[in-house]
């Protein structure tokens, strides 16, 4: 029988005065300025000097408050799943064929987890990494995405899997409001097949900057001179990418195109995180901190066709935001150094919803009561969710001792775990990758295979002689 639905108690949007941190304003640029929120949005950015006595103070001091990142693709119903699969395959049908076994582990017993606990344990894995807005591609399920859902699924877009059935492409894409974005899988493969997707929904819809093509790895010169010509949208996923098929778009191609925004994809085929993504491809594929920042933040806004703000901190707009400990150099150069566990304050629509105990402990209660604890990988987060709920409800199928992506959940911490520190893990290690080092714009990646805990073989990208 499927459990309740799961619920946390509501926190009502304070108003809320976050002083002492300096404030992005662009990629490039932070001030020193004190954060006025009201109800769900940005009431004022004020000099440090300026605080309103009306508003709950909290002391930032020595902090960084960054916009709240967007994720522009993921499948937030998998995120319990491991990597699957022995790539690099031709396109995403091999793959599916290859690691779709219901009958088998791990597909089995993760099948058998409500739908709705996957769901929720899909906004807490974004939720971890800094992510208050995330692009779910599948239908949209206002009972479980809605008002307490710990990040934002926006509800206005349309979508369809892939060309497969261009008539059900065509009657999508014409119920889409003209206003929305219109995502679809498209050139996810390195074969024939792939490439002709583009064409095939050339032939089904009327082509325009409105929709995104998710991957589009397979897509020939002709075909992505018209998508610069139509300014169509294109979601990068190179993570995801490099497992399934060893190859992404270039980063020429992505410096060449404006409407373009990056996603994690499901941890099927992309384990870690959004910030474990951004340090993967700065720290090895040498893409900038200031492109970086945009994908996540401004760019995927417009893509996404979000109206209120999200991306940026701006008077008027939604109070999105995560707060991270001040390392004196841009909000970029910052951003390309996050990892998880460097996330003090994540606000999402003016509610509070990720918290540090470090932080929460100079807090009044009234701000940390709707809270509850969750150890990940051996450290405590405060974050907005039935936690208690999800993870003995989840235990019951999958047992204690279950992960979200690829990292260890408890309700209390293991007596064995080691404790992690929040200072020095700029680096830490991705755990998906070897560190190498290649040329920006050769992404077709050599692989083998290794031993892994499990008894199975994992495939990780070996190094490549720069310049080869």
């Amino acid at each position: 029988m499927t459990p309740p639905a799961p619920r946390c108690s509501q926190a009502a949007p304070r108003e809320l005065v976050l002083a002492g941190a300096r404030v992005a304003r662009t990629s490039q640029i932070a001030e020193h300025l004190t954060v006025h929120l009201r109800g769900h949005r940005i009431q004022s950015l004020l000099s440090p000097q300026v605080r309103p006595i009306h508003a709950v103070q909290i002391d930032l001091s020595g902090c960084l408050v960054l916009p709240g990142l967007i994720n522009a693709h993921d499948h937030l119903d998998f995120s319990l799943y491991p990597q699957l699969g022995r790539g690099p395959y031709p396109s995403w049908r091999e793959w599916a064929e290859d690691i779709y076994r219901p009958r088998e582990s791990p597909v089995r017993e993760l099948q058998e987890v409500p739908r709705e606990l996957r769901f929720w344990w899909g906004g807490i894995r974004n939720l971890l990494s800094g992510v208050t807005t995330v692009s779910q591609h599948d239908r949209y399920l206002p009972e479980v995405l809605g008002s307490d859902f710990p990040v934002h699924v926006p509800a206005e877009y349309g979508w369809a899997h892939s060309v497969s059935d261009a008539p059900s492409v065509a009657r999508r894409a014409n119920e889409t409001p003209a206003d929305w974005p219109f995502l679809i899988h498209l050139g996810e493969g390195t074969n024939t097949v792939a490439a002709r997707e583009f064409d095939e929904l050339a032939g089904a819809v009327a082509l325009n900057p409105r929709i995104g093509l998710i991957h589009a790895v397979g897509l020939t010169s002709t075909q992505w001179q018209t998508v610069r010509q139509l300014n169509m949208g294109v979601v990068w996923c190179p993570v995801s990418n490099l497992f399934t098929l060893g190859k992404t778009l270039p980063l020429r191609q992505i410096k060449s195109l404006t409407n373009v925004a990056l996603g994690t994809d499901s941890p099927l085929t992309a384990a870690g995180d959004l910030l474990d993504h951004i340090r993967f491809l700065h720290e090895m594929l040498r893409v900038s901190p200031a492109l970086l920042y945009l994908l996540a933040t401004t760019r995927a806004a417009n893509l996404l066709r979000l109206k209120e703000g999200q991306g940026r901190l701006e008077p008027g707009g939604r109070a999105s935001l995560i707060v991270v400990r001040d390392r004196d150099t841009t909000p970029a150069n910052t951003l390309v150094q996050l990892a998880w566990i460097d996330i003090e304050l994540v606000v999402q629509s003016g509610r509070i919803v990720l918290l540090s105990p470090a932080l929460a402990a100079n807090l009044p209660p009234e701000l940390t009561s709707h809270l509850e604890s969750l150890w990940v990988d051996g450290t405590e987060c405060l974050i907005h969710a039935p936690v208690a709920h999800l993870v003995n409800q989840t235990a019951i199928t999958l047992g204690t001792s279950f992960k979200l992506s690829g990292r260890s959940i408890a309700l209390e911490p293991a007596q064995s775990f080691p404790q992690l520190h929040r200072e020095g893990l700029s680096h830490d290690c991705l755990p998906f990758v070897t560190k190498m080092s290649f040329p920006p714009d050769r992404m077709t990646f050599p692989t083998r295979e290794r031993d892994n805990d499990s008894g199975g073989r994992t495939r990780v990208f070996v190094r490549c002689p720069r310049g080869s």
